[in-house]
């Protein structure tokens, strides 16, 4: 687990005009909450930050150095606990919550699968899904695995693995129930089921056009009886 230093700066509270200035000149604005003690809201350089994303991940510890002005410079061991980004500029950084936690107190986090070989059953036509690529776990922040590793080289068409397959370690409790399916490979679909769904969906079609058809005949006889009856 990687573990990073970042340093911050304290900020007072900013109205949304202001907010988005400092956004402007790649600066991201954070808080801090947790552990019964004040919300701290922070401002960070933005080209910093996403150093540190992309070297730890959103699973890093953070020690961050939190300066203030005329005070000494505090300390706060933190994870990133949401990254609001802009959907439409590629690696803005809009906002970012950190957590505050103690190194001694389990926490429960999500993890990312990283699956391993090709199944067996590709060969026979199989077809690989994969259901989820995380789970939840709880274990101390000092002991968050990077990621789990998931062989699925031996899956056959029809077999799947689930949670309780993976090796987690003596001080790190599953939290995602055990049979969740994590990845599965299924049979193809052939083409003689193929054909009797399509044959469905083309007759389906055509008594929906006949109805409308026979609707709309109803509608011009009904409209033609009238007509009559009113001369």
């Amino acid at each position: 687990m990687d573990r990073m230093e970042l340093e911050v700066q304290t900020r007072p509270s900013m109205t949304k005009g202001e907010l988005n200035q400092i956004r402007s000149d790649d600066l991201v604005p954070a808080v801090i909450y947790g552990r019964g003690d004040d919300n701290l809201p922070l401002v960070i350089d933005g080209r910093t930050l996403r150093q540190v994303l992309s070297t730890g991940g959103g699973n890093v510890l953070l020690d961050l150095k939190v300066k203030s002005k005329g005070k000494k410079t505090r300390q706060e061991t933190v994870m990133f606990k949401d990254i609001q980004r802009d959907m439409l500029v590629q690696d803005r950084i809009l906002h970012v919550d950190f957590i505050r936690i103690s190194m001694t107190d389990k926490i429960e986090v999500a993890v990312h699968l990283n699956f391993i070989g090709e199944p067996e059953g590709i060969s026979e036509g199989g077809v690989l899904s994969f259901v989820t690529r995380m789970v939840d776990v709880k274990c101390l922040p000092g002991d968050i695995p990077e990621q789990f590793d998931v062989d699925i080289s031996a899956l056959n068409i029809g077999d799947n693995i689930t949670a309780e397959s993976l090796i987690l370690g003596d001080d790190i409790e599953l939290i995602t129930p055990p049979d969740t399916t994590l990845a599965q490979v299924l049979a193809p679909m052939a083409e003689e089921e193929l054909e009797p769904a399509v044959e469905e969906e083309l007759e389906e079609g055509e008594e929906e056009a006949a109805a409308a058809e026979e609707g709309e005949e109803a509608e011009e006889a009904a409209g033609e009886e009238e007509s009559e009856e009113g001369q």
